[in-house]
C-alpha cells in the first residue's frame, strides 16, 4: 500500500473514533479498549490472532523529548 492511501486510511478512522465518541458521549480510552477489542476477536475469527498479537507486542513505546513529562 502507497503512503498516501495509508494516511487517508488512517485520517478516515480517525474520524470515524472521534464521531463515535461524540455520538455515544464516550471517552476515547473505554472507546478505543470497544474497538481494540473487536481487532482482536476480529483477527482471532479470520486466523490471523496470533500474527495480530506478535505485531501488538512489538510496537515501539513513542519518543519523546527528555523534558517532556506524561501524565
Amino acid at each position: 500500500m502507497q503512503d498516501d492511501r495509508l494516511a487517508k486510511i488512517a485520517f478516515e478512522v480517525d474520524d470515524i473514533i472521534a464521531e463515535l465518541s461524540i455520538k455515544y458521549k464516550i471517552d476515547p480510552l473505554t472507546l478505543t479498549s470497544i474497538m481494540l477489542a473487536r481487532l482482536v476477536l476480529t483477527n482471532d475469527f479470520t486466523g490471523s490472532g496470533d500474527d495480530f498479537r506478535k505485531i501488538l507486542a512489538n510496537i515501539p513505546e513513542p519518543r519523546l523529548p527528555s523534558n517532556e513529562v506524561v501524565h
